[in-house]
């Protein structure tokens, strides 16, 4: 197996300079260019446990979200995999079911497991484990959601003006009656994705409480809430705040055999692939998930290199509207 000192060699650089290559520091192009090809032509393998003994470091992160079949938090951690990859730290997954004892137990084993950092997803209760980790010196990552009464640093979305933005523009095609399905209300996302609708909704003088549905971030909830929308009043638009959400709202109003956007319009949150295969197009919010995950990883390190910092950020990340053909504008004298 060749070493390092052999890597150095091939590539007519130090032994410091390769070693600052394998720890993640820029280099000059030429210099990179160099080391890398060495390790190719020689088969280098770097030893990343004897590495993390050296350092007291295991080099492994500690990513825990609500559920593996969440399409956005998933898609986040592939960016935020990538940018650990590069910095030679590797990621350990697990999902706790929207269970706190059970999230509380899988801390618990990230810390068995020494890990150098932790994220964490849609936690907003304070843990008491969250102390030991804070005590041990491992910073704390939190997403999508700030830990009540808990200081460190928190990656979110601006959930508020998304929904804000998304009456205005449907009022300023003539529509009046909105529909909203948004997320239970026990969650940061749902209560701020429906505030932002329904300060929008009051100051167009436009509110209406039975215009609102409250579902649980499930298809079938996004289906059966659309159908007692349509059903209980002549809704001409329909704003779902939540991907799942928005394909059983999308299946009801085709079940009802109605056509988007001639009978309602529809807008839903989040862009994934099925949003482009849906014809019409459905028009959406979508999340820089590429750069939450790598905000997330940006903290991380630069928490773990400088462990001293007692500075917290909350970095708030803008949306964007992706208008497309699932919505029209209301002909004056059809508006409800």
């Amino acid at each position: 197996m060749a070493t390092i000192r052999e890597v150095a060699k091939e590539a007519g650089v130090s032994l410091g300079t390769v070693s600052r290559y394998l720890n993640g520091h820029q280099l000059k192009k030429t210099n990179m260019d160099n080391i890398r090809a060495a390790i190719e032509k020689l088969g280098y393998e770097e030893n990343i446990i004897a590495k993390g003994l050296k350092n007291n470091k295991s080099l492994s992160i500690g990513v825990v979200i609500n559920t593996l079949t969440d399409v956005f938090a998933t898609s986040i951690v592939t960016y935020l995999e990538s940018y650990l990859e590069e910095n030679n730290y590797s990621l350990i997954l697990c999902d706790y079911q929207n269970d706190l004892q059970k999230l509380e137990k899988k801390l618990e084993f990230l810390r068995s497991r020494s890990v150098d950092g932790v994220v964490i997803f849609h936690l907003e209760e304070k843990l008491a484990v969250l102390d030991k980790f804070r005590n041990e010196g491992i910073p704390i990552i939190a997403v999508d959601a700030p830990i009540a009464d808990f200081q460190t640093d928190t990656v979110l979305v601006d959930n508020y003006h998304a929904s804000y933005t998304v009456v205005e523009k449907l009022a300023k095609l003539g529509h009046k009656k909105i529909g909203v399905i948004a997320g239970s209300q026990d969650r940061f996302i749902g209560r701020e994705r429906l505030n932002g609708y329904v300060d929008a909704m009051k100051n167009l003088d436009l509110y209406d409480s039975s215009l609102v549905k409250i579902g649980d971030y499930k298809k079938e909830s996004g289906y059966v809430k659309a159908g007692e929308l349509l059903a209980e009043g002549e809704i001409t638009a329909l704003y779902s705040t939540n991907y799942y959400m928005t394909l059983g709202a999308v299946q009801a109003i085709y079940e009802q055999q109605l056509v988007i956007p001639e009978d309602v319009s529809v807008i839903g949150f989040d862009h994934f692939e099925l949003s482009d295969i849906l014809q019409p197009k459905l028009t959406v919010i979508e999340q820089p998930v590429q750069q939450i995950g790598e905000t997330i990883g940006t903290l991380l390190i630069k928490k773990i290199k400088d462990s001293d910092s007692a500075e917290n950020a909350v970095v708030e990340l803008p949306t964007t509207l992706l208008w497309r053909d699932s919505t029209k504008k209301i002909q004056k004298g059809l508006e409800n």
